[in-house]
């Protein structure tokens, strides 16, 4: 521990041999009669050897004694003759001792150390001649060198305390004043009226160190920088939940009312619950423009239900369809579609049970409810929602505000680039556009041109990008299959209707199952789910550790 302050004091004490008991005890002499001196922090400590916390050195001031006539000799200089040595003490008692010597030879400290150890010493105060009242250098400064290699520190079992030069010869001189009888030290008559003559008076010290661990100016630095951006994490950590959360709540009102598709937008890919499914009326297919044996209400299909902007994901008040959307009093166009969307297969009319979905598209019962159950809650024709209007089956999370407001400016990016545009290149785009939306001729052309333009306008989960080479023609049985190039003419649907005849040594004459269900999971391959956003739990437990630290702490972060 190092010092911080030294106090000397003039005790009296008896002498043991005087008295029939044992006293430990001293009596501390007033200032008036007496020497008392305080060093407040002029005090450089060389080695804080044997002690420990809560234990400050303390003792009777004593000069070692040295070994060789030629210190005894340099000693002369700074030492007066009659100063208190341990000849001066009483002998045989185990008194707390703390030793001064000067500092003004490598040998000779060395003999002062040697002697200090021989006795129990709480510590040693040294000092160097002439050098003025200036505090005293530190340890690594050459005048400290013994030429031992610095084996005096580990030797020693006791503190070493460096004074300055002054310092140390005024309580030099004053350990010759007191180490003689009672009667000869300053005061010593007025002193006898008040101690027996055999008592000694000799002078006592006290260091006072520091227990508590400073941290250098260096540290104390670091520590209020770190301090500094903990407060400004913290602040910024909660300042951005506090924004999240606002966001959150925003963009689930929103959702409740019916200004925002979360599936449409591409945010969330959302399924149909079985209760919201076993809603959607069942109707036997006639052919016609009349709808047979209704088996659930449907009051809703009579008002415009509300549809979905694929840029933006806003739901409009009021839906206007195409020549698939009825008029209010008119029969149903819907039921015009000869073949399910899904798996290509055509209905037989007063025998195959459809489905209608709100948007008046009607599939197979297994196809659409497979589709809707599990891969998304949008039309496979129209992308029109068929979740009810302000329903949000998910619970709005931070990643879903991202994805929102991530994907509404790369749209506005998008749209600023778009108006840039000169007008002389915008004809060509839109012809261009028009001639890519137009239906070929044929009996599937129009529901073609409907699923095209539904895909190719709007950002859906149920049309997948294509990652592998198109797949062969639709074969009968599971066995070995036979790829087919078509012709440049024929798209993908009409692939459905002209299929190639396989040859009879390539096939197996006896499928596994029936072409409805066979070109139905087909169909379902070929319009799987996209490559949506993982869920919020996979998405949050797939990422690296830090990235998922750091959306904790700033739930705003990218």
């Amino acid at each position: 521990m190092s010092a911080q302050r030294i106090g000397v004091f003039t005790i009296d004490f008896p002498d043991p041999a005087a008295i029939n008991y044992d006293n430990n005890k001293f009596n501390t002499l007033n200032d008036s009669i007496s020497f008392q001196y305080r060093i407040p922090g002029n005090v450089q400590t060389l080695s804080t050897k044997g002690v420990d916390s809560g234990s400050d050195p303390y003792g009777i001031l004593y000069v070692p004694d040295l070994q060789s006539d030629a210190c005894k000799s340099q000693e002369q200089q700074h030492v007066p003759a009659n100063a208190t040595r341990l000849a001066n003490l009483p002998r045989g008692k185990n008194y707390a001792l703390i030793a001064v010597a000067p500092w003004f030879s490598p040998q000779c400290m060395l003999e002062y150390f040697n002697a200090a150890r021989r006795i129990t010493t709480k510590g040693i105060f040294v000092y160097q001649p002439g050098q003025g009242n200036a505090k005293p250098p530190v340890l690594n400064d050459a005048s400290w060198n013994l030429q031992d290699g610095g084996r005096w520190q580990s030797e020693n079992s006791f503190p070493t305390y460096a004074l300055s030069s002054t310092t140390g010869d005024n309580i030099m001189d004053q350990l010759g004043l007191y180490s003689g009888n009672l009667t000869d030290v300053p005061h010593g008559e007025q002193l006898a009226t008040i101690f027996d003559r055999s008592d000694y008076v000799r002078l006592w010290a006290t260091v006072a160190t520091d227990s508590s661990t400073q941290l250098p100016s260096l540290w104390v630095f670091l520590v209020i920088v770190l301090a500094i951006l903990l407060v400004a994490v913290t602040g910024t950590s909660i300042a951005m939940h506090i924004i999240q959360r606002r966001r959150r709540n925003d963009l689930r009102r929103r959702v409740l009312e019916g200004e925002v598709d979360l599936e449409a937008l591409g945010v969330k890919r959302l399924k149909v619950d079985q209760q919201t499914l076993d809603k959607l009326p069942i109707y036997t297919y006639t052919g016609d423009t009349e709808k047979t044996t209704p088996k659930p209400p449907q009051p809703a299909l009579a008002a415009g239900t509300p549809s979905v902007d694929g840029d933006t994901g806003v739901k409009a008040s009021q839906l206007i369809r195409r020549s698939s959307m009825p008029s209010v009093g008119a029969p149903s166009t819907a039921w015009s579609q000869a073949t399910c969307p899904i798996c290509l297969d055509d209905f037989e009319p007063h025998e195959t049970q459809v489905r209608e979905l709100p948007c008046r598209h009607i599939f197979h019962p297994d196809c659409i409810d497979q589709f809707l159950l599990r891969n998304s809650s949008l039309c496979p024709m129209c992308k029109q929602s068929v979740l009810p209007a302000g329903a949000c089956p998910v619970n709005i999370t931070n990643m879903m505000v991202r994805r929102e407001r991530h994907i509404i400016r790369m749209r506005a990016r998008g749209a600023n680039l778009t108006s840039g545009q000169t007008d002389a290149v915008r004809p060509s785009v839109v012809e261009q556009h028009v001639h890519t939306q137009s239906p070929p001729a044929g009996p599937l052309g129009s529901l073609r041109g409907r699923l095209g333009g539904a895909m190719a306008g709007r950002r859906i989960f149920s049309a997948p990008e294509r990652t592998q080479p198109r797949p062969a023609d639709i074969e009968m049985a599971n066995g070995s299959t036979t790829t087919t190039t078509l012709p440049s003419n024929i798209t993908p649907t009409e692939q459905g209707a002209h299929e190639p005849a396989t040859p009879t040594s390539m096939q197996d004459c006896t499928p596994s199952q029936n072409r409805r269900e066979w070109a139905r999971q087909r169909a379902l391959r070929l319009l799987g789910n996209r490559h949506t956003p993982a869920s919020d739990a996979e998405e949050e437990l797939t990422g690296p550790r830090w990235r998922r630290i750091l959306h904790k702490v700033f739930p705003g972060f990218r």
